[in-house]
């Protein structure tokens, strides 16, 4: 097999955006933070516990970014020193408001100061390393336990472990705090506590391969003579048994870093592809890796509803549903089942159909992100072809639509926030469909009236949508527009054809920048997952010339290498797996039977789908100049409007793109 893991870059994403904005790129104007938000935290594919370095900052515990949510972020001193090394850690962030880090571990003398910054730091999948003063730190993951190995360069040091932790730690901002705190000994070499967080019974356990005492509430571990400690440490949301009985096993660190590392290279093989660009080569790989991360797969731990299949970590599924979870849907079944189950349990055990889920009672911090999202994404399961208890599915949408905190759209037809409206209308006519195609004539007929409320959103004299609303990430522009030429028209002012270049903001304490840039009204440049599915609105208006001028000039200079690599806050691969998708030329539409052709750059691509099929994707040769598709054809014929229905694609086959360096017509 390739080494498609010695292509990722772990620290991808991890730092303040590097974009180098040319062209129709250069219209294009930021509003959100300037960095991608990722961690290099060892971990495995949508594995449940993640172990990495520690700082306290924003957002996910790594690095010294201050809170922030435009322009370059500001830094708190002494931030890019270590604290020691957590567990849980948000990839690219998401749901505000909780933020892991649980059970710090920290290496450490007597006269070692609070933060140490690390030096020789480096990762690869499911693996990172740095030293602090003269102690080599190393940390992997073996299913749902953690394994951490310090090598002290002298004598009197120690290992403490802080069960207390949870969240960032920033100076000048109150921790989060953990509540009805328990730390006990199980036995000489075995810690454990528990703990209430964010409203979940968190268990935790550490076995090291010497003595434990407990000492100020934290575990403390002394170095034995041959200067190296070893310990694991597991989490459960469930109980401590499964915890103690992690952490009891015989781990040996080499070879679990090795299986990690084995594991990552099979999961990034399901994407094989080729280009003459190695630059491209890198940055895919990272970007898939950074795909595959969440959500976490805690089958049988849920808190909620028991055993079953559990995937916490949809922390931001107003932007995941999008394209990551269309991605993983294409290429795991195993877990793209897992999610669906969990979607539908959680709705089924709540009454509402959540709009994002960690490790996490708390739900009322997101009430005003989104609406039925978690739909969409059942949806999109049910077109591409997975097996769907229809029945079930629809029960369940008919209990979230008649949920007591939707009845503004129910029994009014009108929502706050005109966002909510397009998600629950379209929503509603994306169930009717299935309704009807599976012959429930009865929910189709109670359906379709909600699925015509859209209309309201819009001013019949603009054509756009009503300024009687606020919107969330971004102002949805076209509607009613009166015409494709006026359509285009619309599009191409949003996108800034014609327009000069912009001044990006970098200073987050200048609001008055960034309030001048927001009346331009201006595309956001792929610094924000509200933008993803913008530049394919000019498929519909005949223009797919446009579409392959946008997403190969974002692509191109937004999406970069090394920690600067990935042009906004990521989302839990939201914008990552953007980046794989439109370098393979595909746009899933979400919840509908549909993906929609972009303009690929690389020159060929091998897809082994969740069902066993293969979808191979070659072009006759890409560059930057050849950016334009002249014709598609899928298994020998040539797809109307650059459309394939989701259900054939996901069947596999051949999709070949005639590639151009002028537009059409």
């Amino acid at each position: 097999m390739k080494d498609y893991a010695g292509y990722v870059n772990v620290f991808h994403g991890c730092g303040e955006i590097d974009p180098k904005p040319e062209g129709i790129a250069a219209r294009w104007y930021f509003i959100k933070a300037g960095c991608g938000n990722t961690n290099p935290a060892a971990c495995l594919p949508f594995s449940a516990v993640s172990a990495g370095p520690y700082s306290g900052g924003y957002p996910t515990g790594y690095g010294d970014h201050l809170p922030n949510s435009f322009a370059r972020p500001a830094h708190f001193p002494g931030g890019r020193g270590l604290l020691g090394f957590s567990h849980l850690q948000h990839s690219g962030t998401g749901a505000i408001g909780y933020y892991y880090n649980y059970a710090v571990v920290t290496p450490r003398y007597p006269d070692s100061p609070e933060r140490r910054e690390p030096v020789c730091e480096a990762a690869e999948p499911g693996y990172y390393t740095a030293v602090l003063e003269d102690i080599r730190c190393e940390l992997t993951v073996t299913g749902r336990t953690a394994l951490h190995r310090y090598t002290f360069g002298h004598g009197g040091g120690f290992v403490t472990v802080d069960f207390s932790s949870n969240g960032l730690n920033i100076p000048g901002r109150e921790r989060a705090g953990v509540e009805n705190l328990s730390v006990w000994l199980e036995d000489e070499k075995t810690a454990a506590a528990e703990a209430d967080i964010e409203g979940v019974r968190i268990h935790m356990a550490v076995r090291a391969d010497t003595g434990i005492r407990i000492e100020d509430g934290l575990a403390r571990i002394e170095v034995p003579e041959n200067g190296i400690v070893n310990l694991a440490l597991s989490l459960s949301p469930r109980d401590m048994a499964r915890a103690l009985e992690r952490v009891r096993g015989t781990y040996d660190f080499d070879e679990a870093r090795r299986e990690a590392y084995r594991s990552w290279n099979e999961k990034l093989s399901l994407i094989d592809i080729e280009t003459d660009d190695e630059r491209v080569r890198r940055i895919f790989y990272s970007n898939l890796y950074h795909s595959l991360i969440k959500p976490s797969d805690w089958t049988d731990e849920s808190f909620l509803y028991g055993d079953g299949p559990f995937t916490a970590d949809l922390a931001t599924l107003w932007d995941m549903y999008k394209t990551a979870l269309p991605l993983i849907y294409m290429i795991d079944g195993n877990m793209g089942a897992k999610i669906s189950e969990t979607l539908l349990r959680v709705c089924e055990t709540e009454g509402v159909m959540p709009v994002e889920l960690g490790l996490s009672r708390h739900y009322e911090h997101t009430t005003s992100q989104a609406r039925m999202l978690g739909f969409y994404v059942l949806f999109t399961a049910y077109r591409f072809g997975y097996p769907t208890d229809v029945k079930r599915l629809l029960a369940d949408f008919r209990l979230d639509l008649f949920a007591e905190g939707k009845r503004d759209f129910t029994e009014n037809g009108r929502c706050a926030s005109h966002t909510f409206l397009l998600d629950m209308a379209e929503a509603c006519t994306l169930a009717a469909d299935i309704a009807r195609e599976t012959g429930d004539t009865d929910t189709e007929e109670l359906l379709r009236p909600y699925g015509k409320l859209w209309e309201r959103a819009y001013s019949r004299e603009t054509g756009l949508l009503g300024a009687d609303s606020g919107y969330y990430e971004g102002t949805l522009r076209i509607g009613l527009a009166g015409g494709k030429e006026r359509f285009v028209k619309l599009l191409d002012d949003f996108f800034g054809y014609g327009a000069p270049p912009v001044v990006l903001p970098t200073d987050p304490h200048d609001g008055a920048v960034v309030s001048e840039g927001m009346k331009l009204g201006r595309f956001e440049g792929f610094n924000n997952e509200s933008d993803t599915e913008a530049p394919f609105s000019y498929v519909y208006a005949g223009r797919h010339d446009r579409t392959c001028e946008i997403v190969r000039a974002g692509m191109k200079c937004l999406f970069t290498e090394g920690p600067g690599g990935i042009p906004g806050n990521n989302d839990s691969g939201a914008l990552s797996s953007y980046y794989v998708l439109m370098a393979l030329g595909l746009f899933p539409v979400a919840g509908q039977d549909l993906f929609l052709m972009g303009s690929p750059f690389v020159r060929s691509a091998r897809i082994r789908l969740y069902n066993g099929g293969v979808l191979e994707i070659g072009t006759d040769g890409v560059s930057d100049e050849r950016i334009y598709v002249k014709s598609v054809r899928f298994n020998g014929r040539e797809p109307e409007g650059f459309r394939i229905p989701a259900g054939e694609l996901m069947r596999g086959g051949k999709l070949e793109f005639c590639m151009t360096d002028r537009p059409e017509g």
